[in-house]
């Protein structure tokens, strides 16, 4: 079994065969089923993130500077958004907290060992980009968030020109392609069989959050083929477009990930992804 899944399913599995009698008991129950929320949010925000891939790539929108980026302030956008504020912006946070931590831990393994050359900004930047855009947009709501991440006021007040300026340029390449009385072409949701990863894919379809993408995007933008969403197994953890066959992929692995960076990074519990808790 791959390690991410024995991690992330014994941890499950654990919390099911334990009484809730105890609040200790409780309080990792509680972990449990934050890590699973955490997971969640961050495939919210990395669906949106290669949904913004798929348009770039089906539409032929020009994109000056890396496409990691603009995606990423696109995935933003949507969230910050959204109608359901209180999902979309736990989604945010848990998204940022997710680069933060991820660059936590590759800053251990030395400067020398970072992807400067990666079309990916470092993940620290992706981290500090995107808590810009959240006060820049909402600053009531997020600036609890920018100050913990250590922006002075004068960056915070900067950062509404930064989202003003994002918000305009998405809106004005994307307003071309709305609907206008046409018809989008469809998008197929599909999940594949999870194994290992059974957890997830489920947490994945009761969320519905492919298919609310889906539905944003074909209610508003004509699609001028057929796409398809997939959720599966990928033997990495991952998310992807793929301009070749028009499909948006997330892995199954990816959630189990951000599941055990929740678990062994944020809730402390452990150093590594075979430590249960159990004695």
């Amino acid at each position: 079994m791959n390690k991410l899944a024995t991690a992330a399913t014994a941890l499950i599995a654990f919390a099911v065969m334990i009484p809730v009698a105890t609040h200790a008991q409780d309080e990792e129950n509680q972990v449990l089923n934050d890590a699973m929320a955490f997971a969640m949010h961050d495939a919210a925000f990395t669906i949106y993130h290669e949904v913004g891939h798929m348009l770039v790539g089906e539409l032929g929108i020009p994109v000056l500077g890396k496409e990691e980026d603009a995606v990423d302030t696109l995935a933003t956008l949507w969230l910050l958004n959204d109608e359901d504020q209180d999902y979309a912006f736990n989604a945010l946070i848990d998204a940022s907290d997710g680069w933060y931590f991820n660059a936590v831990n590759s800053t251990g393994s030395g400067v020398d060992e970072f992807s400067y050359y990666d079309e990916h900004s470092l993940d620290i930047q992706r981290a500090y980009a995107m808590v810009c855009l959240m006060v820049g947009k909402d600053p009531d709501n997020f600036g609890e968030t920018a100050d913990n991440y250590e922006l002075a006021a004068e960056q915070q007040e900067n950062c509404s020109y930064t989202y003003e300026q994002a918000a305009v340029s998405w809106g004005t390449l994307l307003s071309q392609f709305e609907l206008n009385g046409d018809v989008s072409a469809p998008i197929e949701v599909i999940y594949d069989e999870a194994g290992d990863y059974e957890d997830f894919a489920v947490a994945l379809q009761e969320e519905g959050l492919l298919e609310r993408a889906a539905e944003e995007i074909t209610n508003v933008y004509a699609l001028p083929q057929p796409v398809t969403f997939r959720a599966t197994q990928c033997g990495e953890a991952n998310a992807y477009y793929d301009p070749s066959a028009s499909e948006v992929t997330y892995c199954y692995e990816l959630a189990a990930e951000m599941f055990n960076l929740y678990v062994y990074d944020i809730a402390g519990w452990g150093d590594t992804g075979e430590d249960t808790g159990q004695e």
